[in-house]
């Protein structure tokens, strides 16, 4: 999910910090980004929500 690490690497944002948006440890945002899982649709909106854009564009390539 590389739209996710592009999102966190604009906003300048650890891992940590990135996962503390959502509710889960780094270690959750590093395998959303590296694919090993997929990012629920839950947190993708809380994402949305958080940096105010379409959150169906982490999904897209």
């Amino acid at each position: 999910m590389e739209k996710l690490k592009e999102l966190r690497n604009k906003h300048k944002l650890s891992q940590k910090e990135m996962g503390k948006i959502i509710g889960v440890n780094d270690r959750a945002i590093g395998n959303y980004e590296r694919g090993i899982r997929a990012l629920p649709v839950e947190k993708a909106k809380m994402f949305g929500e958080y940096f105010k854009f379409n959150w169906w564009e982490l999904y897209e390539d």
